[in-house]
């Protein structure tokens, strides 16, 4: 299937609407780059411009980096075939105090001591809005 079967529209973001997209999800991924890059999913809360989450002291999360890391937060709906994804980029720092106390909920069990913070420096994002394959039956159930 080519992707002229089903015509979509894909739609750069800006970035009021990119922040507006990551303070409504609290699950992203954590791209850092050594000589392999690790991706690590994190829950994550929008504060001050910044994304804050929880991780342990020892892990690549934990670990601040002058160079720029990615965060990516991502919504898609395979009926439609329509979906969001952003992508901020800037550097992986130790949270200061005022940030450090605010909760940041983890699913990962163990202990996650150290608050982590990404500067939203540098945000993108795109918007895929696609088309339905066929009519929809409206007399059917869920």
């Amino acid at each position: 299937m080519s992707g002229d079967d089903h015509p979509g529209e894909l739609f750069q973001l800006d970035r009021p609407a990119c922040l507006a997209l990551l303070s409504a999800q609290h699950v992203g991924r954590l791209v850092v780059g050594d000589r392999e890059p690790v991706v690590v999913p994190v829950n994550y809360r929008l504060l001050d411009g910044c994304i804050v989450f929880r991780t342990t002291a020892d892990g690549h999360a934990g670990r601040p980096r002058a160079a720029p890391v990615a965060f990516e937060v991502d919504m898609f709906d395979d009926r439609t075939r329509s979906g969001w994804s952003v992508v901020v980029r800037g550097p992986l720092a130790i949270a200061p105090p005022e940030l450090a106390a605010v909760p940041v909920d983890s699913w990962a069990p163990g202990r996650r001591e150290r608050w982590m913070v990404v500067p939203v420096d540098v945000v993108t994002g795109r918007l895929l809005r696609g088309a339905i394959d066929g009519p929809v039956d409206a007399g059917g159930y869920l």
